[in-house]
């Protein structure tokens, strides 16, 4: 599944009504996450205290920093120290769409164009196996975090949208993964005009099955694309973990919060972790910091270590807004292309529900996003009003697709935004850095990053156990 926005620059309001439009029916909010909301008081701060000496520092308590260092401690007997600037959860993790999808932010076929099919094909593999490796977190710490799980579709309404999800499925073909499922409208105006390629990889099928599949009543859209999702609380299972990871490995696990880390100095034979008085000295570290780069890397020369400039880190802000449904409805995740042409500079929407636990019942919350904006300021401050402008175009916009029956104009339950890690390339960072093998990267979710996070932790804790690992599209370069 691709999304429809780019990946590349994003120099314009890509919203109808942005931040700080006029003439709004919502006044801005306050930014709150559905999940973060779940959570119970935070334990007292923690911050680092002294200078330290471990064998790996992990940077970044978000989904990526504490499945890196849950399978780092569980594959090898080194002491890890987990470091966050905030507390645990508090960044992208706390402020996400809670989606567990599988695919990339550019077509798999492009993907191919670039690294190879079966370089391509791997990558895509060890993400849809990143299922396996989030049930084996939850099992084995005993999280009690709700993981939903079915089928999600994406709505495409032309005939370029449709081939390059096609040949993105041929890639999958040619490498024997898992097949997804497409159909396409028998009232498609370009029906006859596929080419035959794709024959086999598509079924024809009535309007009404693709109005029934998106849960739409026009007929704009004409092919649906279906694979497997869910959804989960990444922010609840982080917490949970973490405590977990306290509790087993408690002679060679520490955890400090409220400790910004400002600079690390990468040698040949440890790495120094400049936080604030303190330094911490470790054999390797890994960054884990998505979408925030205000730390300076470098090495023994104070020369700058920078990843390839299609690697490189730029924070983009996503918004979303949610409401609460008294009726149960099933769980879902549906997308809908706006764009005429794949990579413009349109937003998606996307749709998800799910059952959500309150503390005097249950109920179904129907979340909503698409607009990003790209975030070139020295600070991201989580704690912005999320403005009503941009509330209004997620009711105006979005809202008719998440329930049709909801009148417009009436108040969310959420609204929330977060500090998304996003790059050129479309592709997470997850490896040693080419030349100084010491300083490792989980990062880069480009806006779906759950699945993928957990990944790259046990792709790190594969390296760090001392496994020889076939080269990836994931690596630093």
């Amino acid at each position: 599944m691709v999304r429809a926005s780019s990946a590349g620059e994003m120099t314009e309001v890509l919203w109808k009504a942005a931040p700080g439009s006029p003439a709004s029916r919502y006044a801005d909010c306050p930014n709150r996450s559905p999940w973060l909301a779940q959570l119970g008081p935070d334990e007292p701060p923690r911050p680092l205290r002294s200078d330290r000496t471990v064998d790996v520092v992990v940077v970044g308590a978000g989904i990526a920093g504490i499945a890196t260092a849950f399978f780092v401690l569980r594959s090898t007997g080194s002491n890890v120290m987990l470091v966050e600037r905030d507390r645990v959860a508090r960044g992208a993790t706390g402020h996400n769409a809670g989606q567990l999808t599988t695919y990339f932010e550019r077509p798999l076929s492009d993907i191919a164009d670039e690294f190879g099919w079966r370089l391509a094909a791997d990558a895509q593999r060890h993400i849809d196996e990143a299922h396996d490796l989030l049930d084996t977190m939850v099992s084995e710490t005993g999280a009690r975090v709700p993981v939903e799980r079915f089928t999600g579709y994406l709505g495409m309404f032309n005939r370029q949208q449709l081939e390059v999800h096609l040949r993105c499925m041929l890639v999958r073909k040619r490498a024997d993964l898992p097949a997804q499922t497409c159909v396409v409208s028998e009232e498609a105006e370009f029906l006859g005009e596929l080419p035959a390629d794709f024959s086999g990889l598509y079924s024809v099928v009535p309007q009404a099955q693709v109005r029934e599949l998106l849960e739409v009543d026009g007929d704009s859209y004409r092919a649906v694309l279906s694979e497997p999702a869910g959804c989960s609380n990444s922010s609840a299972l982080c917490r949970q973990v973490l405590g977990y990871l306290q509790s087993k490995y408690a002679d060679r696990f520490v955890y400090a919060d409220r400790t910004n880390v400002e600079r690390l100095i990468v040698g040949e034979d440890r790495v120094v972790v400049h936080a604030g008085p303190h330094r911490v000295t470790a054999g390797h570290v890994v960054l884990c910091t998505n979408g925030f780069v205000d730390h300076v890397v470098e090495d023994i020369a104070g020369s700058p270590i920078q990843l390839a400039a299609d690697q490189q880190i730029t924070g983009r802000i996503a918004y979303m807004a949610a409401f609460a449904e008294d009726a149960p409805r099933p769980p879902a995740a549906i997308s809908y292309i706006r764009n005429t042409t794949i990579g413009g500079d349109t937003p998606y929407v996307y749709v998800t529900r799910r059952t959500y636990d309150r503390s005097d019942d249950t109920v179904t919350l129907t979340c909503m996003g698409g607009p990003e904006y790209p975030f070139d300021e020295p600070l991201y401050h989580r704690d912005a009003l999320f403005p009503g402008g941009l509330l209004q175009a997620l009711d105006d916009e979005a809202r008719p697709f998440a329930q049709p029956a909801r009148p417009p104009g009436l108040p969310y339950d959420f609204h929330w935004h977060g500090l998304m890690g996003y790059n050129d390339g479309g592709i997470r960072v997850v490896g040693a850095h080419p030349r100084h093998q010491r300083l490792l990267y989980n990062l880069g979710c480009n806006g779906v990053g759950f699945l993928p996070s957990i990944y790259g932790g046990h792709r790190l804790a594969q390296l760090l156990a001392g496994d020889h690992l076939a080269a990836s599209v994931f690596d630093p370069r």
